[in-house]
Parts: structure tokens; C-alpha cells; sequence
């Protein structure tokens, strides 16, 4: 019987590797095409997300606690465009305001 003994790696050195692992090692892509498709990609789909939660809950709304058919989810989604659209713009300014940044130290 073969035993395997395992190397745990020190707290630090986990950290590192986690941190390369996820990307944050890497540098940032230098054509702009690919920062903003990127931007896009995030921000395309936390206006789904928002719309699928708000959606959600308002048909929770509807079925569970008030039976107010369709208004709950008509609600819902009013509020999920809303949530979606504030922190598309929100991730818009951040964005925007990095772009300046970089363009000021070059």
C-alpha cells in the first residue's frame, strides 16, 4: 500500500496562487476593443440578472402572497429594469473614470 502524503501549501503562498489562478496576475489587455467588449459583456448581463430577479420576486409576489396577478411581476420587472439600469450606469462612470485615469499617467 502506497501512502501519498500531501504538501499544504503556507497561507501566503495559497493566496498567491488563488490570486494568479483567477486572473488577477495577468495584465490588462492592451487593445480596447477587448476592454470594452468585456465592459459590454458585464454589463449586458447584470441587466439580465436584474431583470430576472426582479421578475422573480414579483412573480413570487404574485403567486404566493398577494395573488395581485400580474401586477407583482409587472412590478417586478419595472423595479429589476431599474436596478439594472443603475448599476449599468454605475459601471459605465467606474469604467470611464479608470479610462481617464489611465489616460492621464500615459
Amino acid at each position: 500500500m502506497v501512502l501519498l502524503k500531501l504538501r499544504t501549501p503556507s497561507g501566503a503562498e495559497f493566496c498567491s496562487r488563488a490570486l494568479a489562478f483567477r486572473g488577477f496576475g495577468m495584465p490588462p489587455p492592451q487593445d480596447p476593443l477587448y476592454a470594452g467588449l468585456g465592459q459590454a459583456v458585464r454589463i449586458g448581463t447584470e441587466l439580465l440578472a436584474a431583470l430576472i430577479v426582479g421578475g422573480g420576486l414579483g412573480w413570487i409576489v404574485d403567486t404566493y402572497l398577494l395573488g395581485t396577478t400580474p401586477w407583482g411581476l409587472v412590478m417586478g420587472l419595472v423595479f429589476g429594469l431599474a436596478a439594472g439600469m443603475r448599476n449599468a450606469y454605475r459601471s459605465a462612470q467606474r469604467w470611464q473614470g479608470s479610462s481617464d485615469n489611465a489616460n492621464k499617467q500615459e
